[in-house]
């Protein structure tokens, strides 16, 4: 499968992701000039000058991916930042066209969007998305039934201070994974990354997912 690009880049430029290990984000997105000793430009190119050719780059809040600034993306996404919601747009938009006719797919694009929104919460929201998760993974809810469940578990999702501090996968992650992963196995196992890297507060989260079933 051919990664998603954005505003004409490969994910792994600009803004592409530079995937993180263990949680750690890793610079390396910057374009690099190779010069060697038959290039003329060896003995005249200055450091300085090359740093020019650097993407800019921004660190999300939410997840804390790191990737190159695209000129004129907006903001989609609260608490994170416009390039990290537009490679999450990038690389669902395949499962968004086909959801509708498909309900697998539906089910998988529902997962999606709650790991996504779980590493995205504003500083005062309640932790619905992590609630989703834990009816999804761990109370085998169909992920389909995220309408029907919609105003029970914003009624339940507590506001959980004890948040993750690093992520174990982001979708930078599996932007860069795509030429050797398929999507679907992918998403999955990014909410369950998602979902234990909420592990401190899954006592909360999941009196929450049992009280958004009991109402």
């Amino acid at each position: 499968m051919t990664r998603p690009t954005l505003g004409g880049a490969i994910a792994e430029a600009a803004p592409g992701a530079t995937p993180r290990t263990s949680g750690t984000p890793r610079l390396g997105g910057a374009r690099s000039v190779v010069v060697s000793d038959a290039d003329p430009r060896a003995d005249s190119a200055h450091p300085d000058s090359l740093l020019l050719d650097a993407p800019q780059t921004s660190v999300c809040p939410g997840c804390g991916a790191v990737l190159a600034v695209v000129p004129g993306l907006a903001a989609a996404h609260r608490g994170a930042s416009p390039s990290c919601a537009g490679l999450f747009a990038v690389t669902v938009r395949g499962l968004r066209e086909e959801a509708a006719q498909d309900v697998r797919t539906a089910a998988l694009l529902q997962l999606a969007t709650d790991a996504y929104d779980a590493q995205h919460l504003g500083a005062d929201e309640p932790a619905a998305a992590p609630v989703r998760l834990c009816l999804w993974l761990e109370r085998d809810v169909d992920p389909l039934r995220a309408p029907e469940l919609a105003d029970r578990v914003a009624d339940a999702a507590p506001r959980v201070r004890s948040r993750p501090v690093r992520w174990t996968t982001t979708i930078a992650d599996l932007a860069a994974d795509l030429d050797v992963v398929d999507l679907p196995a992918l998403v999955r196992s990014w909410g369950d990354a998602v979902w234990t890297d909420w592990g401190p507060a899954h006592g909360a989260l999941r009196a929450a997912a049992d009280a958004a079933l009991a109402r």
